[in-house]
């Protein structure tokens, strides 16, 4: 088990282990800590490319199980509680098709992953499961672009780890994280992303290169990346190659403690968990209005928000003024309190009170 998905589903796992649940995990793939984390791991073997043989072989697997609740993160069919954490296909497409040149537009709609998402998405919903929306944008997109009934949606945005993101970690991890970054008193905006296309690479460099060129002190990691070298190309065509670092998956913790303000000028994220927990570190959140998360925000509180993801010109003037310590301080105070307001356990309880709704349904 790797990456955003996978880390939820095993802390989410956890919590409800600790809350005396029996929790059943069925997955392609586990993590050798896993293995003595006290739920019944059932292990499916090699995982198929084909998204639609990936839920045939859940479906065949949960078959043959008795459950009280089958909850699936977005991935199959056969469930009571379908929890999509991409949020809308249909959605996603739409604001993908924004970044891509109009070209390759015909061929992008036919590629053969978009064509299985949406025959798994089109399954979803003629089931009977209850949809679970991470955020108010979600759930207009499946009433809008899907045509469900309200009835069958609820809305449960994503909760943060509050004890394992917080600024407390800053005096113990912030100047040994920014040492061997090569950061010393410039201001270090990051990002985290593993798609750096879809998270806005190319507009928080753009940005960032308008700052550096009028001379302020600044630099910026980009982490996480699956395909960096066109951004690694474009910075050093912008002239910033010297002030970006990117790197492969960090922990995450450690640099949100070493840096001073978080971007994420995204074109669609249904509820990102990274602001989410740079907020809880004590970060100011740049995003866009594309990213349910931003919901909890309020633009010129806990950070800024972006009406538009391309407008680099916005984004820069926003970071601008990130590069005060007195505002950094003010907005930082703010995101830890949303953080606090919407921490992981108080996403487990409400996912309880769910289970029981659903359960009570079904009897």
């Amino acid at each position: 088990m790797r990456g955003g998905l996978e880390h939820w589903t095993w802390q989410f796992a956890r919590d409800l282990l600790k809350r005396g649940h029996e929790v059943h995990v069925v997955a392609f793939d586990f993590h050798a800590e896993t293995e003595s984390a006290g739920f019944v791991a059932l292990r499916l073997g090699e995982m198929p490319r084909s998204r639609l043989d990936r839920a045939e072989m859940i479906a065949h697997h949960l078959s043959t199980m008795s459950l009280d609740i089958v909850h699936d993160m977005g991935v199959g069919w056969r469930a009571d509680i379908i929890h999509p954490h991409g949020g809308s296909t249909v959605a996603l497409w739409e604001q993908n098709l924004l970044r891509v040149p109009t070209w390759r537009q015909i061929r992008f709609w036919r590629e053969r992953r978009y064509r299985e998402l949406a025959e798994v998405e089109r399954r979803q919903h003629a089931s009977d499961a209850v949809i679970v929306a991470v955020s108010n944008m979600v759930k207009r997109h499946f009433e809008t672009l899907h045509h469900l009934p309200p009835e069958r949606l609820r809305v449960i945005p994503n909760g943060v780890d509050v004890g394992r993101f917080t600024p407390e970690n800053r005096p113990s991890l912030r100047e040994i994280t920014r040492q061997k970054l090569g950061v010393r008193a410039e201001v270090l905006f990051l990002m985290l992303a593993h798609n750096l296309l879809l998270k806005n690479a190319e507009t928080f460099l753009r940005a960032a290169a308008r700052l550096l060129q009028a001379g302020l002190p600044l630099r910026l990691l980009i982490a996480g990346g699956k395909k960096p070298q066109p951004f690694v190309r474009l910075a050093e065509q912008l002239g910033i190659s010297r002030a970006v670092t990117f790197a492969d998956m960090v922990d995450s913790a450690p640099h949100y403690a070493a840096a001073d303000a978080f971007v994420h000028p995204t074109w669609y994220d249904p509820c990102s968990l990274v602001t989410l927990e740079a907020s809880a570190a004590g970060l100011p959140v740049v995003t866009t209005r594309f990213n349910g998360a931003s919901e909890l925000m309020s633009d010129g509180e806990e950070g800024f928000l972006l009406d538009q993801p391309a407008d680099e010109a916005t984004l820069a003037a926003r970071m601008t003024q990130l590069m005060d310590a007195k505002l950094r301080a003010k907005m930082s105070f703010a995101g830890r309190a949303m953080a606090l307001r919407h921490t992981f356990a108080q996403q487990t309880t409400q996912f309880l009170k769910l289970y029981e709704e659903v359960r009570a349904a079904k009897s």
